[in-house]
């Protein structure tokens, strides 16, 4: 385990123990799942979450937000899923199509929710709701405003919300996700496995070479339980590091030698930071978080923080069994096994079509700075974290004109990293988060005692939205800030 990882965890347990302590009363004894000390032989053959593709220019879908039961590994759990099932089915359509979504909250009557607000007045950074739901389609660029990806919607057992999503026909294609996002609830049903993957597709998706490649979604989740195989407590959320891929546990792909697959690969985790390596292969990258890089990039590690995606071209190489890391302390997620007579495929490595919406951010186009601090206050049992030295509220959102262009440096001033995620327009990278200069993200690694320089447009949409640390636990307690987009002729 790095050092980062092991302060996040006891300051995630003091913050849990302050904010959470009546919860936490009485709870059964933590499963602990050490993946150093796990055996690591190969699983099954990885199975593919169900798909949903559009039809004549939409797709209807209905979730049931609900418990299921179900083995995860070698232990029988009850959580809270999205049908049931350890993973959602994935979504697919086209830039310029529609997403029409019926969530439904089967999830057991809880009186506390009707104690729940949509907007956490002060004091309720806390886990909260943990039985109150709503849905987040995570770095799309579409409206914050309902019907479409509104955060302050409350879906309370019994009642059902509709989502109509309008995907603009020149959106980035690539692999988005889809995930529960009540403020108290978010990481607890995270954690518990509600989320899928959502995919929009493009002219990258045409290139004959990358069409030629079959292709696999690798949804990687932390699913977090006692013994009991519940999730009902904060403090489970803490312990363990087995991370799951499609509800599995180190699950198998299997290539022909010179087979060429695309990896769609989500980071679901609520707070796992990935650094994936596949022995023996490259990663040919073709978009990060959904968004299509100017020309191919071969990589050996690809860091993953919560909320990240990454699309990859594989070419299998010589027959073998070679294993798919996390690093540590996730290891092994899942192996690649090549055997049979070859099929040497092409692999495609070239320009990338890449819309409008990423073209590069001119110096000359800026017309805003500003200064944002990740940190934390107090000491345990009473930790709180902050941004800007404020908990989150919606009582003072941010307001930005529509079509402002605006440079952020966002600093840490804690020993834990905290994957920054802004919600609705993407960024591009001037510096930090382990990643390229350039490179356009919605989610980024902010390292311990670390800075982070980007540019973002806040184009197509007015609204209310959010920026927070995608760790779920720090996000649940606060880390969180509201964006209201105004028109350009009001006052900002």
């Amino acid at each position: 385990m790095s050092a980062a990882t092991g302060v996040k965890r006891r300051t995630l347990l003091a913050g849990a123990g302050a904010l959470g302590a009546a919860a936490l009363v009485g709870a059964p004894l933590v499963r602990r799942h050490s993946a150093a000390a796990a055996e690591t032989a190969p699983g099954p053959a990885l199975v593919q979450p169900p798909e949903e593709r559009a039809t004549d220019g939409l797709l209807r879908t209905s979730v049931d937000a609900r418990y299921g039961t179900y083995d995860l590994g070698d232990k029988r759990v009850t959580l809270r899923s999205y049908g049931g099932a350890p993973v959602g089915h994935s979504l697919r359509l086209k830039a310029g199509e529609t997403l029409r979504l019926a969530l439904t909250n089967s999830l057991p009557f809880d009186p506390l929710a009707y104690l729940c607000t949509a907007v956490p007045v002060p004091g309720e950074n806390a886990p909260r709701g943990f039985n109150v739901t709503n849905m987040h389609v995570h770095g799309v660029h579409v409206s914050p405003n309902s019907p479409a990806d509104n955060m302050f919607v409350m879906v309370r057992p019994g009642e059902t919300q509709q989502y109509v999503y309008d995907i603009p026909a020149d959106h980035p294609p690539g692999t988005y996700f889809y995930h529960a996002h009540f403020h108290g609830s978010v990481a607890l049903q995270v954690a518990s496995g509600m989320s899928g993957a959502l995919i929009i597709e493009g002219a990258v998706d045409e290139i004959p070479e990358i069409k030629a490649a079959a292709e696999v979604v690798m949804m990687f989740q932390t699913q977090r339980f006692n013994d009991a195989g519940l999730c009902e407590n904060y403090d489970v959320l803490a312990v363990g590091d087995q991370v799951y891929v499609n509800g599995q546990v180190r699950p198998v792909v299997t290539l022909r030698p010179g087979q060429v697959q695309r990896w769609r690969m989500v980071n679901a985790a609520h707070q796992e930071i990935l650094h994936l390596r596949l022995d023996g292969h490259d990663f040919t990258v073709l978009c990060l978080d959904g968004n299509p890089l100017p020309h191919t990039t071969a990589m050996r590690d690809i860091p993953m923080v919560p909320g990240n995606r990454a699309d990859v071209l594989i070419k299998a190489g010589q027959p073998g069994l070679y294993a798919l890391s996390g690093g540590d302390p996730a290891g092994i997620l899942a192996y690649l096994k090549v055997e049979g007579a070859p099929d040497d495929m092409a692999l495609y490595d070239g320009a990338l079509p890449v819309p409008a919406l990423l073209k590069p951010v001119a110096d000359s186009e800026v017309t805003f700075g500003r200064r944002l601090e990740f940190d934390l206050a107090g000491a345990p049992p009473a930790i709180k974290w902050f941004i800007n030295q404020k908990p989150f509220t919606c009582a003072d959102p941010w307001q930005i004109p529509l079509g402002a262009v605006e440079e952020w440096e966002v600093y840490n001033h804690t020993a834990d990293a905290h994957p920054f995620h802004i919600h609705i327009n993407p960024f591009q990278m001037l510096s930090g988060g382990n990643v390229a200069p350039g490179t356009w993200l919605d989610t980024v690694e902010l390292p311990p005692f670390g800075r982070i320089r980007f540019r973002t447009r806040f184009v197509s949409y007015t609204g209310t939205f959010v920026l927070h640390c995608h760790n779920l636990i720090h996000e649940d307690m606060g880390m969180m800030q509201a964006i209201q987009v105004v028109p350009p002729t009001a006052k900002a």
